[in-house]
């Protein structure tokens, strides 16, 4: 249940960047990132079986999606192929909304974290995810009216709750 006029906004702003997402799959002839336990197979199929972060050994029932451009504000991933990846529940509560490439490097060897990186850019490649889609005026647009609207119809509402409270206090 969102607490404030902030976490109203970014809980729009999440729904937001999901039905962009199913628009941007199906642009790219994609069936929709549910991710569906075949679409989970298929993501963890093209890494190996493994973390895309820190290469544990991983299945079906133990991995989590990650979203590598994270849902959010400032990031503004969407929920669709090719930014949803296979990771272990670790690296995917220590990731939280770091860019991958920073939390890569915080995790691998130099070496390793070339391999990593080229593997991820490779599944970037084959979905033809573009991480950039420049929404952030149309993002913070909606972020901005959603708090402003919600703010509105919350006073709207708690003047009506007062008339209703002073009517029955005073009878």
């Amino acid at each position: 249940m969102p607490k404030s006029k902030s976490d109203i906004s970014n809980s729009a702003l999440r729904i937001f960047l999901q039905r962009v997402g199913k628009y941007y799959d199906e642009l790219r002839g994609l069936e929709e990132f549910k991710p569906t336990p075949k679409q989970k197979f298929e993501i963890l199929n093209f890494f190996n079986e493994r973390c895309c972060y820190c290469n544990l050994k991983i299945d079906v029932s133990s991995m989590t999606v990650d979203h590598l451009i994270p849902m959010n504000k400032e990031s503004l991933g969407l929920h669709a192929w090719g930014n949803g990846v296979p990771c272990c529940g670790k690296c995917n509560s220590q990731k939280h909304f770091k860019r991958w490439e920073t939390y890569l490097e915080t995790i691998c060897t130099p070496t390793q974290f070339a391999r990593r990186e080229s593997k991820i850019k490779a599944f970037l490649a084959k979905y033809k995810y573009e991480p950039n889609l420049q929404l952030e005026i149309i993002a913070n647009n909606l972020y901005q009216d959603i708090g402003a609207v919600a703010m509105t119809l919350i006073d709207l509402r708690f003047k009506q709750a007062e008339a209703v409270i002073n009517q029955i206090h005073w009878k």
